[in-house]
């Protein structure tokens, strides 16, 4: 695990109370497929999506529990944030 990849599960888990997010992980942010690649102020997430014509190359800033949904290495949903409380994974709040 790299000095960046500790950091970010320490912050995410300190600020969001969320410690199943790991940078590289794949998840789902208003119906639209990305890439966590760290952590950004505000404790969001940054997202590189798969469709970058509509989103762009760099990564965008996303709440971390705002219509979102985690998946594992083999695109299992661990947590999901489309709904009120997430079905799986983590604290909410």
């Amino acid at each position: 695990m790299t000095k960046k990849e500790k950091m970010f599960l320490e912050d995410m888990k300190r600020c969001r109370g969320i410690d199943f997010a790991r940078i590289g992980m794949q998840v789902e942010v208003y119906g639209d497929i990305g890439t966590i690649r760290g952590m950004g102020s505000g404790a969001n997430l940054e997202v590189v999506f798969a469709n970058q014509l509509k989103w762009g190359k760099h990564a965008s800033n996303c709440h971390p529990e705002d219509d979102i949904k985690y998946f594992d290495a083999d695109g299992k949903v661990i947590a999901d944030y489309t709904k009120t409380v997430p079905a799986s994974g983590g604290s909410h709040g």
